[in-house]
């Protein structure tokens, strides 16, 4: 049985990683961030969507849980190593993205269900007429 404690800590750690996602884009873009920090950034994402990895994807919990606890650590570091202007501008910048995160996300919302029910309608006139 799981504490509602302990799923409340869950969306909380979820929130933090993507504020930090979101801080981290702004600040790659940054003219001021240093180099080092962009060049791991880079090899984070390229190591996140390359099909090699420490542990499989394919192994059961443990493929997926390699790559979580990776991308959260590696976000919550480089967060840290971001100089105070560029942590201030990029969290400044992403509160702006934040409040238009709900308008986005109904945007998706809208064209994903027009996407299904197209798909739908497709399949009744191929398959039923």
């Amino acid at each position: 049985m799981i504490k509602s404690g302990t799923l409340f800590r869950f969306w909380a750690w979820l929130k933090i990683l993507r504020d930090n996602a979101v801080i981290l884009y702004y600040a790659w873009r940054h003219p001021l961030t240093p180099q080092y920090v962009k060049g791991l950034l880079t090899m984070l994402v390229i190591y996140m969507v390359s099909p090699v990895d420490i542990l499989p994807d394919y192994l059961p919990l443990l493929g997926i849980a390699d790559d979580a606890t990776l991308l959260t650590a590696a976000a919550l570091y480089l967060t840290r190593l971001l100089p105070a202007p560029v942590l201030a501008e990029s969290k400044r910048q992403s509160e702006t993205w934040g409040r238009r995160m709900p308008y986005i996300l109904g945007m998706i919302a809208v064209a994903a269900i027009a996407w299904v029910v197209l798909v739908i309608a497709i399949f009744r006139k191929v398959f039923f007429e």
